[in-house]
């Protein structure tokens, strides 16, 4: 493998980790606390 391939999927890794996981974890809990009520 090469240093620049290792850096740019260490960098992938990194962005999930810093981006995708904190804002899943946000958007679970909001939904979690700010239930719409449907009456139908």
């Amino acid at each position: 493998m090469t240093p620049s391939l290792a850096n740019f999927l260490s960098s992938l890794l990194w962005g999930t980790v810093i981006v995708v996981i904190p804002v899943s974890i946000g958007l679970f809990l909001l939904s979690q606390t700010d239930q719409l009520d449907r009456k139908l």
